[in-house]
């Protein structure tokens, strides 16, 4: 896998056409913010939010406050006009740059294997948590599918092969509780509170 800045030119190159490509389905996101038991007034963090496939499932929650980092520009962008919203805040960064702290929730929805120091990005959701808040990886869809679908010369570039979910979470375990897994034919979950 190359550095962020391919990452980071990949997407951007993509973002303008990415609503159409990519679809979520709303039941799957529905279930998996339940899922991670968000409420109302909480503080969320949604990492590698690209242009906001996660946030009407979590504005429908009604969090206090949102917020998205990406380190496509362009993505942040399109998320900036999508969403408008005084409690939604949006930063072009990379995550392991990102300082505050304090949150009940993190997501890494649909961009676990875009990430490829998978311990650094462990601490860096420690860091932004606050004590007994619960970070979540997921995916819609299964592992297999999703590494199908990054088999390709140009995207193998900006990923990585994505591990049995039992095998992901040892990165975590040093860190947080780990309480859900679940690597189906249907979603891939990651997730557990700070401890």
């Amino acid at each position: 896998m190359d550095d962020i800045q391919h990452v980071k030119e990949y997407f951007n190159a993509r973002a303008d056409q990415w609503d159409q490509m990519c679809h979520h389905d709303p039941e799957k996101l529905s279930a998996l913010v339940t899922l991670a038991g968000v409420c109302p007034g909480q503080q969320i963090l949604d990492i590698a939010c690209g242009t906001g496939a996660l946030f009407d499932t979590l504005l429908s929650k009604q969090p206090a406050r949102l917020v998205g980092v990406d380190v496509s520009d362009r993505m942040i962008s399109i998320a900036r006009e999508k969403y408008p919203l005084p409690c939604v805040e949006l930063f072009a960064m990379d995550i392991l740059d990102f300082t505050e702290t304090g949150f009940d929730t993190a997501f890494i929805y649909s961009a676990y294997p875009h990430f490829a120091d998978k311990a650094s990005l462990a601490r860096a959701v420690w860091k932004a948590l606050r004590p007994g808040g619960r970070f979540m990886v997921a995916h819609s869809e299964s592992r297999a599918t999703i590494d199908q679908r990054h088999h390709s010369p140009q995207v193998q570039r900006i990923s990585t092969h994505l591990q049995p979910a039992l095998q992901e979470a040892e990165v975590w375990r040093d860190l947080f509780q780990v309480d859900i897994l679940a690597d189906t034919p249907n979603l891939y979950v990651i997730s557990g509170v700070k401890i």
